[in-house]
């Protein structure tokens, strides 16, 4: 039986250093057939030449080129418009996968949907291996890890990211870097969200949750992440983008006092993560003399994830106070 066409889908933006490596990754899988498709999001530097001469070399390699820069979930809509796939696996333009990456997530997905989820839709990521700028390395565990059994399902996946409510094997990232699905999944829920410039992942894994999908996991590390900081990269901008997400899907909430403790949450754990710990004693002392019950089990929820958030940390910069100069 023949193979279905896979699309790799990156977007690139002032990737001049790392694009080829990136190309190279995708172009050694082992899948085929294979076409990859390549965003350039109005790169300023040499970004869009290397992806040109690459594709000179390699017919798979097909570019887009955006005239102005319109952020990354706009320029993976294009992606998902252009793409001839059946199914859409989403390379960063700075990491590399494993060539087996492609075969091996596209397996995940349709012995699932044989056994579990025959009408779908299934979104499958895989664990990473991430390299900090210090040279350390962690594994990055994902949702769905388990095999064999059935894997995370619909609004309780919406409930455990936004309220952290447990859910078992609901735990890790459910990044884009790592994600592969049938063309069918995005088409489902509209592609990605445009209004987000950060945490368009996440939003796209609520909307997927509540049109009921079924999140599988890979457990092996089929990504390797270096993790560079950069300027868009600040947890002031994460924090903004989180509180957006909350607000839009603030009907998901049992009620207007759960997600007002969401929001305040959110700004805690951040003041944590950039190391504001007095102003995070201070807050989280506030809020448990008001909440206590909420604080105690949010705290609960919140060490699973402990480890998943070092890495959010070292990935980021801190950024200013909501409220100083920047």
């Amino acid at each position: 039986m023949a193979r279905p066409l896979a699309t790799v889908a990156m977007t690139a933006f002032n990737a001049q250093d790392t694009i080829e490596r990136a190309l190279v990754s995708a172009l050694a899988q082992d899948w085929r057939p294979l076409e990859i498709l390549v965003v350039d999001d109005a790169s300023t530097d040499a970004t869009a030449d290397r992806i040109t001469a690459m594709a000179a070399l390699h017919p798979e390699i097909r570019l887009i080129r955006h005239p102005r820069n319109q952020g990354v979930a706009a320029a993976r809509n294009s992606l998902l418009e252009a793409a001839a796939g059946t199914f859409i696996i989403f390379f960063d333009d700075d990491d590399e996968s494993v060539p087996h990456r492609i075969t091996r997530q596209i397996a995940r997905i349709e012995t699932y949907e044989s056994r579990f989820a025959p009408d779908g839709p299934v979104i499958c990521h895989a664990a990473r291996l991430q390299t900090a700028p210090d040279g350390n390395q962690r594994i990055e565990a994902t949702m769905g890890g388990r095999e064999a059994v059935p894997a995370p399902q619909g609004r309780a996946v919406a409930e455990r990211i936004l309220m952290g409510r447990p859910l078992v094997d609901g735990y890790g990232a459910l990044a884009t870097c790592s994600q592969a699905a049938r063309r069918s999944t995005y088409d489902r829920v509209g592609g990605f969200d445009p209004a987000f410039r950060r945490s368009e992942d996440t939003d796209l894994s609520i909307r997927l949750a509540l049109a009921d999908a079924h999140f599988v996991g890979v457990a092996e590390p089929l990504v390797r992440q270096t993790l560079t900081l950069a300027s868009d990269k600040t947890l002031t901008a994460e924090r903004e983008a989180m509180l957006a997400l909350l607000d839009k899907h603030q009907a998901v909430f049992d009620s207007v006092r759960a997600h007002a403790f969401a929001r305040r949450w959110t700004a805690l754990k951040f003041d944590w993560l950039a190391g504001r710990r007095r102003r995070f004693a201070t807050g989280l002392l506030a809020l448990a003399l008001r909440r206590p019950v909420e604080t105690m089990k949010r705290l609960a929820y919140a060490l699973p994830m402990s480890a998943s958030r070092a890495g959010v940390r070292d990935l980021h910069r801190p950024g200013p106070t909501p409220g100083e100069a920047r």
